[in-house]
């Protein structure tokens, strides 16, 4: 999960891994199983995890299916300045061995 949100997410999936080396830029996903509240009773990561959070589940408002995350907008307690990030988040190299 990435740091300071509810339910975002990163994941490799239907990709293949030729005897060669690969890089892969990997795209941060919404689970949509939670609101994007940004406030910090919901995100059970830093900032918001030193006292603040209660690790609330806001289902209502929820999306309800796995989507693209729009990032970190300043609506809550997170700032966005600090917060927000452009996809992609992860680059994973692929190298064979032997």
């Amino acid at each position: 999960m990435l740091a300071a949100t509810n339910d975002a997410f990163v994941g490799i999936a239907g990709t293949s891994t030729p005897f060669l080396a690969k890089e892969i830029s990997v795209v941060v996903y919404d689970a949509g199983r939670e609101a994007n509240t940004e406030l910090c009773i919901d995100v059970p990561a830093l900032p918001c995890a030193e006292g603040r959070n209660q690790n609330l589940r806001v289902t209502e408002g929820a999306e309800g299916f796995i989507h693209i995350h729009n990032g970190i907008h300043g609506v809550g307690d997170l700032n966005a300045a600090n917060m927000d990030w452009r996809n992609p988040v992860v680059k994973v190299r692929i190298k064979r061995i032997k």
